[in-house]
């Protein structure tokens, strides 16, 4: 069995520019939801950021090793396949 190591999330989509991408996603799926409890919210934001994190970690083990932009290319695609599930409320930047 071998180690698990926790990324930091936060560190990562900080580096690769894709925070604010993230948090459009976490904002577009509590919209999607009848007006959530804060611990809905909260559960929500942090179920996504374990599927990205685990994402990036399979990636990673598939590739054998990540640079910074792998990481970026990695999170941008699992970002847009995760909206694909939202409508478009107003044009991203």
């Amino acid at each position: 069995m071998g180690r698990t190591v926790r990324l930091d999330l936060t560190a990562i989509l900080e580096a690769t520019g894709e925070l604010k991408h993230f948090l459009d996603l976490g904002s577009a799926c509590l919209q999607a939801e009848e007006p959530p409890s804060q611990e809905a919210s909260e559960a929500l934001i942090f179920g996504l950021a374990d599927e990205l994190e685990d994402h990036l970690q399979a990636m990673r083990a598939a590739q054998g090793s990540a640079t910074i932009d792998d990481l970026r290319v990695w999170t941008r695609a699992w970002i847009e396949k995760r909206r694909e599930a939202f409508p478009e409320e107003a044009p991203r930047e």
